[in-house]
């Protein structure tokens, strides 16, 4: 899946590294990165401690792979509602994706203390995480005004505008408030977009 973790070749193999990579995301969100060792992530995990370096390098190895794993499986949920949806505008697509976003991180809570304790580990992860997701997201707006569905505006700005807008309607009412009654906020962010604010 990426360059972080040596692949299993076996299924035993690949149902050990599952449980390693479970056991790190449960240990980084109970304790940190840096309060989480190894040799708790193996407990966790009830794996020998050898076993942790048949996949990874080291503890970063296993930080960077579940960031790279959030990355591509939130964009893969995503897609996958879009097309079960049948979403033919940008509008559609944007409140397909908001939704599909607001369910995966309610599934995934984790994900989110996670990406953001990155930012105090190496700052690098946490830019390179949203620049990939931005870069992604903008080519999907640029595609969008070209074909005439949104105004001609920066497709960076509108890409990094809505993924804040993703983030933080995330953190407040799945985080905060957690509620899973997601269709009237999708709702008021897609009213608030299509008709403006001001």
């Amino acid at each position: 899946m990426n360059r972080f973790v040596k692949q299993p070749k076996t299924k035993r193999g690949e149902v050990t590294l599952e449980r390693i990579v479970k056991a790190g995301e449960e240990c980084f969100l109970k304790k940190g990165y840096h309060g989480s060792s190894i040799n708790d992530i193996t407990s966790t995990a009830d794996v020998a401690p050898g076993t942790f370096y048949i996949y990874f390098e080291d503890k970063l190895s296993l930080y960077k792979h579940l960031l790279v794993h959030y990355s591509h499986d939130i964009r893969k949920y995503i897609a996958l509602r879009l097309k079960e949806a049948g979403a033919t505008t940008r509008k559609d697509a944007e409140r397909v994706g908001l939704r599909a976003f607001l369910e995966y991180i309610h599934e995934h809570k984790s994900m989110y203390n996670i990406i953001w304790e990155s930012l105090y580990i190496d700052k690098k992860l946490f830019i390179d995480y949203y620049s990939e997701f931005g870069k992604n997201y903008a080519r999907h707006i640029q595609e969008a005004i070209g074909e005439g569905q949104l105004k001609p505006y920066n497709a960076e700005v509108v890409a990094y505008m809505l993924m804040g807008i993703s983030n933080f309607i995330g953190l407040n009412y799945v985080m905060f408030k957690e509620t899973d009654n997601f269709d009237p906020i999708v709702d008021e962010v897609i009213e608030i977009l299509d008709k403006g604010l001001f």
